[in-house]
């Protein structure tokens, strides 16, 4: 009866044990959360599915005003006063290879195939510009690497090189100089002019206007020269495309395609020859997409074929404003004819009375060349390769007549070369 009872009594006292502990445990595991979830739970709700043919039709406003459908060409103007330096250019440092890049900065030191700049940072940085690269001045005109000198402010467009980061393949380098003004003549010496040729200028009294073109002489009229000028052909080029022993020369067009950039150098893309359906030269140059022509053609002429390229740099980051520096360069028999030449440019090659013609640029100006002879002419500007409305100011080529625009100063001058003989008056 004894052992019973106190059987009983440890039961009793195993069962309150028992109770406490799950009362301390109900109330730590309480206090835990507590402590850890100080936010409530967020509630995962399942995202119906959307049926994309039920969704309604929202309604298209109609304009107040009607606005006409844009054209594409209305967009583009020429603009060539505003210095390059006079605005906020949104550089882009270079922080690793074949990066696009551009920066201002200020010329350090100045090697033979090279020069250093420095940045504001403090940055310094070697530039290369070879073959496919240009200069220009604030202006956006044409200006030689002669300029290149310490102290002087430059933009520098361009790529990094694959091998280092501060080593810069440049497109273009703009220049901050002072321009030296017009070292124009209105005289122009023709005694050394082929003799079977006439070269005329016509002094204008104001700029040409254009659609149509009008051009308003100091005396008479020109209404009969720009008249008989349509009357002619250009014939005789074609016949020129072929070289000294036969050979047939052309170039592949697909490098004005976004996919065809060299990986090394992202602002350039890839010309092709071909020689007789063989190709046997190909090069990277400058190129963005733009309304200037890229190509002129190919002319074979005296054992050397002649190729013209536009080279062009877009200087305005924002993908919807083009704002285009330009240079044109042609390449003779795989060399570079300008360098060779020392011209800024070359331009506008044809065959004219049975001779290789083609316009030039160097530091003295615009000129002419006749079978590799220069004339130069003094003037400041000879409008080429212009579009839209502004192509009227193009030169005209004809099989005995060569004509086209040039500028001393202000003063416009409409000049014409031809063969004596051709027949061609007025």
């Amino acid at each position: 009866m004894q052992k019973s009872c106190t059987c009983r009594k440890k039961i009793k006292y195993a069962g309150w044990i028992i109770f406490l502990l799950i009362l301390m445990e109900l109330m730590s595991g309480c206090y835990l959360v507590e402590t850890e979830q100080t936010n409530q739970a967020a509630i995962v709700t399942k995202v119906p599915e959307i049926d994309l043919d039920q969704l309604p039709t929202l309604p298209t406003l109609i304009p107040e005003k009607p606005v006409a459908s844009p054209i594409p060409q209305s967009d583009i103007y020429f603009e060539d006063d505003s210095s390059i330096f006079s605005r906020d250019l949104a550089e882009q440092i270079p922080e690793r290879t074949n990066q696009t890049v551009c920066f201002l900065g200020t010329i350090l030191k100045v090697e033979v195939d090279h020069f250093t700049v420095r940045h504001a940072s403090g940055l310094e940085m070697k530039v290369l510009c070879g073959d496919f690269c240009f200069y220009v001045n604030d202006q956006k005109k044409l200006t030689g690497s002669n300029s290149l000198a310490e102290g002087v402010r430059v933009a520098v467009f361009g790529t990094t090189s694959s091998e280092n980061l501060l080593t810069v393949e440049a497109d273009a380098v703009a220049l901050y100089i002072k321009d030296g003004g017009s070292k124009a003549s209105n005289k122009i010496d023709m005694s050394s002019f082929p003799y079977q040729l006439s070269y005329e200028e016509f002094e204008l009294k104001s700029s040409p206007e254009i659609n149509p073109l009008k051009l308003n002489p100091l005396e008479g009229s020109l209404e009969e020269n720009l008249s008989a000028r349509l009357k002619t052909t250009l014939s005789d080029r074609t016949n020129y495309r072929y070289g000294l022993y036969g050979e047939t020369y052309s170039t592949v067009l697909e490098y004005d395609q976004d996919n065809n950039r060299d990986p090394k150098y992202p602002t350039r893309a890839n010309m092709s020859i071909e020689s007789n359906a063989y190709p046997f030269y190909d090069f990277w140059f400058p190129h963005v997409d733009s309304p200037y022509f890229t190509n002129w053609g190919l002319i074979s002429y005296g054992g050397d074929w002649y190729l013209p390229i536009r080279m062009t740099v877009d200087i305005d980051p924002d993908p919807t404003i083009s704002e285009i520096i330009y240079s044109d360069r042609t390449i003779m028999s795989q060399i570079n004819f300008d360098k060779f030449n020392r011209y800024y440019r070359s331009f506008g090659f044809s065959i004219f009375s049975k001779s290789l013609f083609y316009f030039f640029e160097n530091e003295k100006g615009f000129g002419l060349s006749i079978n590799r002879i220069d004339y130069p002419l003094g003037f400041d500007e000879i409008p080429f390769g212009l579009v839209d409305k502004y192509q009227e100011l193009n030169p005209f080529y004809a099989d005995n007549l060569i004509a086209f625009l040039g500028r001393r100063g202000k003063t416009w001058y409409y000049v014409e070369v031809k063969e004596k003989d051709s027949g061609i008056g007025y």
